[in-house]
């Protein structure tokens, strides 16, 4: 059996303020490529095993990661399921920590290809609970469960309530994942541009929230007046330069201005840069910029500008996955 789940990019965090008593929300889209693709069998104990693809195109820090995330969620399925163990493959990745939601794709495959393996098989809210996602934004198990274009309502906020302070996700274990509450087909090309460079997660993610949060009300209703009436709208009239207007706007506004202020140089160049012949953003906390427009323009305006800094990036041309994870019963077929 075999489970194919897509990558994500994060428009942005919408209510980081958090003055009506919720907080978070978020929107987001699901892409076909990059890809996650696990196979897997029954097995008396856990093993994990990687194509030789990954072990020749990442090192050993990135292998060991990924096999640690891998082990955690079939550990903690296997318990919720009782059975003993699994054997699962690792056929394709992509990068962690670089703002395409690998660690949630990472929990929600292995935990429902498990649950399937046993005829047991969950949803992706409940293996997210199980496996601790999904604290922060709903985007990713949005994307894993449905596909397309996502718009979550985040959490409630204050004391007693889902969260009592600002935290990402990967501080928020045990919070109920965020309810999708908007989710449309996406037609447009995305070109992904993933310079190399310091990636932020973990502690240092954490930090930046209590520092910065909670972010100015008037940003806030700018976000939710520009999502609403602008960008929603463009989806569902196939308006792409209404959609982009809305993507560069949410460069300057809320938690995502923090987010694009604390890149590197070449980042921040580059999301200038690419507003000039189309549409850009950061996807979470980056490095992973997504733009939209004209895809030669975009992609020649990335290459010239990496070729500048002399920085070693990647450039994918993709669309987005509307239909979220996929199962293969049989692989051999």
């Amino acid at each position: 059996m075999e489970i194919v789940s897509p990558s994500r990019i994060h428009m942005g965090l919408i209510d980081l303020n958090g003055s009506i008593g919720r907080v978070d929300g978020g929107v987001g889209l699901a892409l076909e490529n990059p890809n996650l693709i696990i196979e897997g069998k029954e097995s008396e104990e856990i093993e994990i095993e990687f194509d030789k693809s990954i072990l020749k195109n990442f090192n050993e820090n990135y292998i060991k990661d990924v096999e640690r995330r891998v082990k955690d969620a079939a550990e903690k399925i296997l318990k919720h399921i009782n059975e003993d163990g699994v054997k699962l493959l690792i056929k394709k990745s992509f990068p962690s920590h670089s703002g395409l939601g690998s660690g949630t794709q990472i929990a929600l495959s292995t935990g429902k290809l498990v649950s399937l393996i046993y005829g047991k098989e969950l949803n992706a809210y409940e293996i997210a609970k199980i496996t601790g996602r999904g604290g922060t934004s709903g985007i990713g198990i949005g994307a894993f469960e449905m596909g397309g274009f996502l718009v979550d309502g985040g959490h409630s906020f204050g004391k007693g309530k889902d969260k009592e302070d600002f935290r990402p996700s990967s501080a928020s274990k045990g919070v109920k994942p965020a309810p999708i509450i908007f989710r449309h087909d996406f037609n447009w090309d995305v070109v992904l541009i993933i310079p190399k460079g310091e990636h932020v997660y973990g502690n240092k993610e954490v930090d930046i929230f209590k520092k910065y949060c909670p972010v100015p009300l008037n940003e806030v209703q700018r976000i939710c007046h520009l999502i609403l009436m602008k960008m929603i709208p463009a989806v569902i009239e196939d308006d792409l330069n209404a959609f982009g207007e809305v993507v560069n706007e949410l460069q300057t506004l809320g938690f995502k201005k923090v987010e694009v202020s604390l890149q590197s140089d070449i980042v921040k160049e580059l999301i200038e840069e690419l507003q000039r012949v189309g549409y850009a953003g950061l996807s979470s906390f980056g490095p992973t910029i997504y733009a939209l427009g004209n895809v030669d323009l975009i992609t020649e305006k990335a290459n010239e500008i990496l070729d500048k800094h002399g920085v070693d990036g990647e450039i994918i041309v993709t669309k987005a996955n509307n239909v979220g994870y996929r199962v293969k019963y049989n692989i051999n077929k």
